[in-house]
């Protein structure tokens, strides 16, 4: 929402499908949010809509959900998912950067949902404040945020040396905490988001995870995922690779090599999101 994505990044794929690999893992982790008919809610960084409109159906007929970015490109594409999804009328769409503060909703909401955006603010206490005042006493807030690296590549690919996805782990992570520094003002955290919850004032936190678990051989769909989220992070973290280990992602990445991980037979998905969730103390 605020910076180049760190967990699903840019590709060229189309994110609508990307995100629906994802989606049952995201489905299981905003199950605390209890959404029911007729709740008002926000999705904070919605991406392609997914979860968007999985929470559209939720509220059904006489519920609202708030979609907020600050990218129209990606508020576009929440809109045309909604049209298709046939539940449109109960969208609205915001314009809005949380650097700004909290999202302009005009209501109180019983249950908000980001994933992979908060991180990208300068101030996540701030963001995760700004996010819990905007729900009504007794509603529920839940960040998708952190989990586990993913693997989809044998520890020897016979390319390069042994060990090219645990490296390109390392190289994206000093490409995130590079992009970090540069940025003015940025706020560091001491303790996690469950402690960014409970200092937010929201009571019961706690945290859960998913797994995503697509063993080889990938449906065709799914493999085109992976390739395209390899490339981002490999595209991301390139500055911080070896010589060596570009070359060999060069390979793995082209199709016309006779390397191209596309061609491979033991091509995977496997990682773990996880969510925190709190709640807002009941009035009185």
């Amino acid at each position: 929402m605020n910076s180049p994505r760190t967990a699903t990044g840019p590709s060229t794929q189309d994110p609508a499908a990307a995100e629906a690999v994802f989606l049952a893992a995201h489905l299981t982790l905003l199950t605390p949010l209890d959404v029911r008919p007729g709740d008002v809610v926000a999705d904070i960084g919605p991406g392609a809509g997914a979860v968007t409109i999985a929470l559209a159906r939720a509220v059904g007929d006489t519920g609202r959900v708030y979609a907020v970015d600050n990218d129209p490109a990606m508020l576009d594409a929440v809109a045309r998912s909604a049209r298709e999804a046939d539940v449109a009328d109960r969208v609205r769409l915001v314009r809005h950067d949380l650097e700004d503060g909290p999202p302009p909703i005009p209501e109180p909401v019983s249950a908000v949902w980001s994933a992979a955006c908060v991180h990208h603010t300068r101030d996540w206490a701030a963001a995760v404040a700004g996010l819990a005042r905007l729900l009504r006493p007794g509603g529920v807030l839940c960040l998708a945020e952190g989990g586990l690296p993913t693997r989809c590549l044998p520890w020897d690919t016979g390319v390069g040396r042994p060990g090219l996805e645990v490296r390109l782990d390392e190289a994206h992570n000093r490409w995130f905490t590079d992009w970090f520094d540069q940025h003015t003002g940025q706020a560091r955290q001491t303790g996690g988001w469950v402690d960014l919850l409970a200092d937010a004032g929201l009571v019961d936190v706690s945290s859960r995870s998913a797994l995503v678990d697509v063993p080889a051989p990938l449906p065709d769909h799914v493999r085109a995922t992976v390739l395209a989220e390899l490339a981002a992070r490999v595209g991301r973290a390139r500055p911080f690779l070896t010589d060596e280990d570009a070359a060999a992602w060069a390979r793995l990445l082209d199709p016309a090599d006779p390397a191209w991980a596309g061609r491979r037979t033991d091509l995977a998905l496997l990682t773990a999101l996880s969510s925190h969730r709190g709640r807002a103390p009941e009035a009185g």
